[in-house]
């Protein structure tokens, strides 16, 4: 499984130092920066050993650059339930990472916010899964570094305990772009609502990039839908 961390706007460069230090001893790939506030230089100072890794991170100023390629995209959050609300619906960590296992090596990116405020809501609708790390409901915030340790520790468990045998092949990413679109089309021509319309389809799509499906079952559900399209014309 390849891991590629993305933090966004970071600010403190003592956290970022920290970052750069459990990248590297997990066995991170890739450290992506965007827009970043905190000094990269004084980051050096609390990079110990991860200097050189820290010196080869990409700056860059979309999100949307920083999660290119990936298979999945994960973005975490302390506040990871608010009722009624679409976006702001999480699992836990290791349910999270149960879920991996069973789909087998993909190439994951993980985002994480500011320390001051997080990711917005646009950037949690970026991700295809949303995760929280319990804690103490009475202060469930942790500090970057924190969270990003915890984040980085259950993915190497995973990582070096290996996956699942007899994994069906998933379907790339093109493929589920393809189901999206397809059912966007045919939410469009159902639901007159334009609000409501726009929330089924960022569920609907958080649920298809989430779920991993096999290359045998997105076949299906683009069959599915090509049908039902012509049906309704």
């Amino acid at each position: 499984m390849r891991v590629r961390v993305v933090l966004v706007g970071v600010e403190g460069p003592v956290n970022l130092g920290l970052v750069a230090r459990t990248c590297v001893n997990f066995g991170v790939e890739e450290l992506y920066l965007v827009s970043p506030v905190a000094s990269i230089d004084e980051a050096f100072l609390y990079a110990a050993r991860a200097r050189d890794y820290l010196a080869r991170a990409r700056i860059v100023d979309s999100i949307d650059e920083a999660i290119a390629g990936s298979d999945l995209v994960v973005a975490t959050t302390g506040k990871g339930y608010s009722r009624g609300d679409y976006v702001r619906q999480a699992i836990d960590l290791r349910s999270f990472t149960s879920l991996l296992r069973d789909l087998g090596p993909v190439f994951v990116t993980v985002l994480f916010g500011r320390e001051s405020t997080g990711l917005t809501r646009d950037e949690l609708l970026k991700a295809d899964y949303l995760v929280t790390i319990p804690a103490n409901p009475e202060y469930p915030i942790l500090n970057l570094s924190q969270a990003v340790a915890i984040v980085l520790y259950e993915l190497w468990l995973l990582r070096t305990s290996g996956f699942s045998s007899n994994v069906a092949p998933r379907a790339p990413r093109s493929e589920l772009e393809d189901i999206v679109s397809l059912y966007s089309l045919l939410i469009d021509r159902v639901v007159s609502d334009a609000g409501k319309a726009l929330r089924i389809k960022k569920v609907f799509e958080r649920i298809v990039y989430r779920s991993m499906p096999s290359v045998y079952e997105a076949r299906l559900l683009k069959y599915f839908v090509r049908r039902v399209l012509r049906r309704i014309g």
